[in-house]
């Protein structure tokens, strides 16, 4: 077994150096450098904070169904953001509690695949929402075309755009550009950022220009616009 040598005051002590490692397959035990309980904070806070979540998105929801004058063009993009945030919190919020709650990814392989895909599709659906709704905002506000005004046909091309766009993006992993996998804490996947394989990085560097930066530039020239 490797061993690690460290000295202290000129003395030299060894210690096992598998306790700085994780565990050799995440699915089967947690990483071995953090106490039980730091999985059971983790827990408690996913539980508090995907319950409130999921009740505040899921009230939005609600509200614009039940009162029909809040069906407007200009609100369908908050209700796409709402249910974005909801889908977010219903896959991976509570699939984060159910393992850190056990302390590890007891799920398997499939089910990191799919909530890693889950999070990061709903998550990028809610930052393109919210660019859509900066967008909106200033062509009702600017009204750039003229007397163009924002139609049902314009909020729905926007969600469909939202949909696709992302979609297209966050779907590669699965299909081998880049991979979606476990997290250094073990208890949650997403987008393999660890890779040194330049095929990944590519990857990485396209999704961080698609679904960061130019949603925030769209952000930042609406509201700057709008100012």
């Amino acid at each position: 077994m490797d061993t690690l040598r460290i000295a202290v005051n000129g003395v030299s002590y060894t210690e096992a150096s598998e306790i700085y490692k994780p565990h050799a397959d995440p699915f089967t035990g947690p990483i071995t450098n953090l106490a039980p309980w730091n999985f059971a904070v983790l827990a408690t806070l996913m539980f508090v904070i995907t319950s409130l979540s999921l009740f505040e998105n899921f009230t939005v929801m609600l509200a614009t169904y039940k009162f029909k004058q809040l069906r407007q063009p200009l609100n369908y993009i908050i209700v796409n953001l709402s249910l974005a945030d909801f889908l977010v919190l219903l896959t991976g919020g509570t699939i984060s509690f159910l393992t850190n709650a056990k302390g590890y990814f007891f799920l398997g392989n499939w089910a990191c695949v799919l909530e890693g895909f889950a999070v990061t599709y709903f998550g990028i659906v809610a930052m393109w929402s919210l660019a859509v709704l900066s967008f909106e905002r200033y062509f009702v506000i600017c009204r750039p075309l003229g007397n163009v005004r924002l139609r049902g046909k314009h909020a729905a091309l926007g969600l469909l755009f939202v949909w696709t766009f992302s979609f297209i993006w966050t779907i590669p992993p699965v299909f081998g550009w880049c991979s979606y996998t476990v997290s250094k804490i073990g208890t949650t996947c997403e987008p393999n950022w660890y890779s040194n394989n330049i095929w990944n990085h590519t990857y990485i560097i396209t999704f961080f220009v698609t679904c960061f930066i130019m949603p925030l530039g769209v952000i930042i020239y609406c509201y700057g616009k709008l100012l």
